[in-house]
């Protein structure tokens, strides 16, 4: 796919080529259902144009972390078209009891809600919240999988480790965040602890650099999907070996799951931020585009600070198409929600 809309609209940092994406959402060629495993939609009025641009880039279902006290009303106005992960209120980050006794409260609430999934973040820099919640073998944290398993949740989804390159230049303390192949060694615990539940490793596994590492998680663990979630991140990295990408989702098929991580909330109400995620990503996965990224990625000046603060990552297109393709789009996250 080549943009056919360059340089026509105003440039932002969700579209450093002036890309027109209500335009370019019409070029793509697979014009099947698209479900997005993983979204942040934060309000109504939010979710209002969220869905506006869902509608264009053919996402019939979207599944979001939502706070619990607005689940009500976006289900109100949504219904069916999206579905709810139980997440603790990260809104009182700071909080006594946010992520201990306030959680497991949610926890019970979004279940008697409907909901299904439920999310275990443990990024390393969760540690700067809670000395021991993020850690997936700590005592706080098994309290929690319990209680959600014995609530009758029975997909987990979890955010283990972050990109590279913030483990050279943000984690560079590890004995207090680890070091990244390390975030993993609890978490293959975990998996065949609670064998019957599906695991949905966000952000490809956490590793999108070195899908050998992924690979092998997979082989092990038959209970363990991936998203595709965090747009800048798995532009960057997975242009660099596109090729291996669309064999490891040929090979994979049914397991690797469709997600953006589109976070929007009525503080970033933007056409441009939401669409850019949708045009970059179906890119990336159906294309053999072959160019640059139209948002910008502070990772790339915080590794090289000799780059331009506002540079884009290259963007590879990896081409998958078929039934792969539509397992991607569609036919894993179906699988998955039953």
């Amino acid at each position: 796919m080549t943009p056919t809309t360059l340089n026509q609209k105003p440039i932002n940092d969700a579209n450093r080529l002036g890309l027109d994406y209500r335009a370019e959402a019409k070029g793509f060629g697979y014009g099947g259902p698209i479900i997005d495993i993983h979204t942040h939609i934060g309000t109504v009025d939010a979710a209002r144009l969220y869905f506006e641009i869902a509608d264009l880039f053919g996402v019939t279902k979207t599944v979001s972390m939502t706070k619990l006290e607005n689940i009500d009303a976006i289900t109100e106005a949504y219904g069916d078209r999206i579905e709810f992960i139980a997440v603790p209120n990260y809104e009182a980050a700071r909080e006594p009891g946010t992520f201990t006794t306030d959680w497991l409260y949610r926890m019970e609430k979004f279940r008697e809600k409907g909901c299904r999934i439920i999310k275990f973040w443990a990024a390393p820099r969760g540690r700067d919240l809670h000395a021991e919640a993020f850690h997936m073998d700590s005592p706080t944290r098994k309290e929690s999988i319990k209680l959600a398993y014995d609530l009758g949740y029975r997909i987990f989804m979890t955010h283990i480790g972050d990109p590279d390159t913030w483990f050279a230049t943000k984690y560079t303390d590890p004995k207090k965040y680890g070091t990244k192949r390390g975030q993993f060694e609890p978490l293959e615990d975990l998996l065949d602890e609670y064998d019957d539940v599906t695991w949905i490793g966000a952000h490809m596994g956490g590793s999108p650099e070195d899908l050998d590492f992924v690979q092998g998680m997979l082989d092990r663990h038959p209970n363990y999907v991936l998203d595709t979630s965090a747009a800048k991140w798995q532009v960057r990295e997975l242009s660099k070996h596109a090729d291996q990408f669309r064999a490891f989702c040929e090979r994979n098929a049914g397991r690797v799951l469709f997600g953006t991580d589109i976070v929007a909330n009525d503080g970033n109400i933007d056409f441009d931020l939401y669409a850019s995620r949708y045009w970059a990503l179906r890119t990336l996965i159906e294309t053999k585009y072959d160019g640059l990224s139209p948002i910008v990625d502070p990772d790339l000046s915080m590794v090289d600070p000799s780059l331009d603060e506002k540079s884009t990552a290259e963007l590879r297109g990896a081409g998958i198409g078929g039934e792969a393709l539509k397992a991607v789009y569609y036919g894993a996250a179906e699988r998955v929600l039953g």
